[in-house]
């Protein structure tokens, strides 16, 4: 009997274990958006610029997370990132490797600097306007190179009992308005990398630089930020498939458009019925999302028909009592 409750018992911890390796395994997976089901090109393409933060420090870095986030959601396209950080430099510093940083490059780019600044500026050795005059012209730059700006906020300093690091985190705060202004001014995006690290000084390696957990999450918000970026500014007219398929009652469709417009969604029977509108209204460009109770409907298969800007996309769903 003890010998039976042994065996139980490893059976049981056995058990434990996969499920937990299980777990952690893919606990830290991102959702993935409607993006990943519409993006039409065969690569994403993501520079990244800044200081010591985009280079990485203690062997951890957001770019392989990044990349790995990308892969898991994109599936079958080329994922490529860049690294362009060189640790220590002000925005100042950067001005003259970006043109090279960013030569022959499409697709993304971004601009995480300002950290070295905030110090700069507590030393008087620069001021806030030779921040705000280099954001503007590595915003400028992108955009005239049709790359599309994604401008990532700066983590505070772990200021504990260091008046030094206090006043450079009353120059964050000033800097990271000063990157949300800028956002709003070029329509560009943003990632703000102080909001989700706030000042959980556990994600930290040393007074400034995120560890192994705060690289992974910076590369959560930025995988947010370019899937927002991609949703609005790359997306192709498109429907997807209706989840879950087959219905027994209700279900969600997907659809995205290029830019706004006037959209139609009907369901039809196999004898061409309109029996059900889903949709029948202006829309905005990007993604949205459409919940429909077909219940009351009779079993079979059914279609449903998207008309927007002189297109039609239909796709068909089988309904099951």
């Amino acid at each position: 009997m003890k010998r039976k409750n042994r065996n139980y018992q490893r059976i049981i911890y056995f058990t434990v274990a996969l499920l937990l390796f299980f777990l952690s395994a893919h606990a830290q997976l991102p959702n993935c958006s409607a993006a990943s089901k519409f993006y039409s090109k065969d690569s994403i393409n993501i520079t990244t610029f800044g200081a010591s933060t985009v280079a990485g420090i203690g062997g951890f870095s957001f770019q392989p997370g990044l990349k790995q986030n990308f892969e898991n959601c994109y599936t079958g396209k080329i994922i490529d990132i860049t690294n362009n950080g060189i640790p220590g430099e002000t925005t100042t510093q950067g001005l003259t490797r970006f043109p090279k940083a960013i030569e022959g490059r499409t697709g993304f780019i971004v601009i995480d600097m300002g950290a070295n600044d905030a110090q700069a500026i507590v030393n008087k050795k620069m001021r806030i306007t030779d921040t705000e005059r280099n954001m503007r012209y590595y915003i400028e730059e992108s955009i005239k190179h049709n790359l599309i700006p994604i401008i990532g906020t700066i983590q505070f300093y772990n200021d504990k009992n260091d008046q030094f690091l206090k006043n450079c985190n009353l120059v964050v705060k000033q800097i990271n308005t000063l990157y949300k202004k800028l956002a709003m001014d070029y329509h560009v995006y943003l990632a703000d990398i102080n909001q989700s690290l706030g000042r959980d000084f556990n994600l930290y390696q040393d007074m400034v630089h995120p560890n192994a957990q705060g690289y992974k999450l910076i590369s959560f918000v930025l995988f947010d930020a370019i899937n927002e970026a991609i949703e609005e500014k790359l997306l192709l007219i498109g429907i997807s498939q209706n989840y879950p398929n087959p219905v027994r009652d209700n279900t969600r469709i997907n659809f995205s458009l290029s830019q706004a417009g006037k959209v139609q969604i009907k369901l039809y029977n196999l004898l061409g019925k309109p029996v059900r509108t889903l949709v029948d209204e202006y829309q905005t460009s990007g993604f949205h999302e459409v919940n429909a109770y077909l219940g009351d409907l009779t079993a079979g298969m059914y279609i449903y028909v998207m008309q927007v800007g002189g297109q039609q996309l239909s796709k068909k769903l089988l309904l099951v009592k």
